[in-house]
């Protein structure tokens, strides 16, 4: 992109200490709009890390995308790229600067801005609908940047979906998942999705139950686990402890919590699981999500683990705590 603003024909040192000068003087909102004019405008501005947000967070919309920017000093910053008008408006407080005809895909603007920031890694993703940019998933492919958590709404394409799981699962540490009972009609989808070793998987069902039996659950290989809204029975549930006592499902599993639409009885949940009742607070369990000071059941794995269970009304917790 050529710019008609003569200082930034200035050889590289001057252009340094002209940045460094607007790092003291000018919001990051003037900042992040200089570096839209030109290559040596960004160049010089990752040097001196100027722009260096906590968060770099990605929201897709169909045909929008919009770039969030949380700074540790400075206000929040949004960058929306529109497709049907080809532009750019960059928002902060009560700042608002546009563009329009900026010459260069969703991609590359995406590329440009992710470059500059100086971050390791895309905070969060948020996919609403399936994009309208062709190449939106080339943002990811070339460089293999890590995705901290990835959101996903409802879809209506399962073709979409499978890209997700084939270009972006591979890439995230914790996913989200907030679909409908009409989700992922072919079975095979989701449990390709299930079985990605990551830290976090959480699946969130709108409206009606999704349909998920034991032989998904049992291909689950995330650490921690939150189910709500599906159709997993209480004699399921059952049967999946006593395949983790035998070590024949997920020996990855510290967290397990699933939300049922039914109230959940002691005697369904425990039925041949020789579990050993434990009091409010014992000192020898060790949890990281609170549950330490709660009564619950205790069931030991054949390799010494133990996993704690704890009932409510409508859910289920279960942590390995040894």
């Amino acid at each position: 992109m050529t710019t008609p603003f003569p200082l930034l024909h200035l050889p590289r040192l001057a252009l340094i200490l002209v940045f460094q000068h607007m790092g003291q003087r000018y919001s990051m909102h003037e900042i992040l709009a200089f570096c839209h004019l030109s290559k040596r405008a960004r160049s010089v501005a990752k040097c001196l890390k100027l722009i260096s947000p906590k968060y770099f967070v990605l929201n897709q919309h169909a045909s929008s995308m919009e770039i969030i920017l949380y700074f540790m000093r400075h206000p929040t910053v949004r960058l929306c790229y529109r497709k049907e008008k080809d532009s750019v408006t960059l928002k902060s407080e009560a700042t608002a600067t546009a563009w329009t005809n900026i010459g260069f895909t969703v991609v590359e603007w995406t590329k440009r801005m992710f470059d500059v920031s100086n971050c390791e890694k895309f905070e969060t993703v948020m996919l609403h609908k399936p994009p309208e940019f062709d190449d939106f998933f080339l943002i990811f492919s070339e460089h293999r940047r890590r995705i901290g958590k990835l959101i996903l709404y409802p879809v209506s394409t399962d073709s979409f979906t499978k890209q997700v799981v084939e270009t972006l699962l591979p890439i995230t540490s914790n996913i989200s998942f907030y679909i409908s009972k009409d989700s992922f009609k072919d079975p095979k989808e989701l449990r390709k999705i299930l079985s990605q070793e990551i830290d976090s998987m959480e699946i969130h069902v709108r409206g009606s139950p999704f349909s998920l039996n034991l032989s998904d659950l049992i291909t689950s290989n995330a650490v921690k686990l939150f189910l709500r809204g599906l159709t997993l029975t209480q004699k399921e549930l059952n049967e999946f402890f006593k395949m983790w006592k035998e070590n024949k499902c997920n020996p990855r599993l510290e967290y397990l919590t699933v939300l049922l639409y039914e109230e959940v009885f002691e005697d369904a949940i425990l039925s041949g699981l020789d579990a050993v009742k434990v009091l409010n607070g014992s000192p020898s369990r060790c949890s990281n999500i609170g549950f330490d000071k709660i009564a619950g059941f205790d069931i030991k794995r054949i390799d010494g683990k133990i996993g704690t269970i704890q009932l409510g009304l409508n859910f289920v917790y279960f942590y390995v705590w040894s």
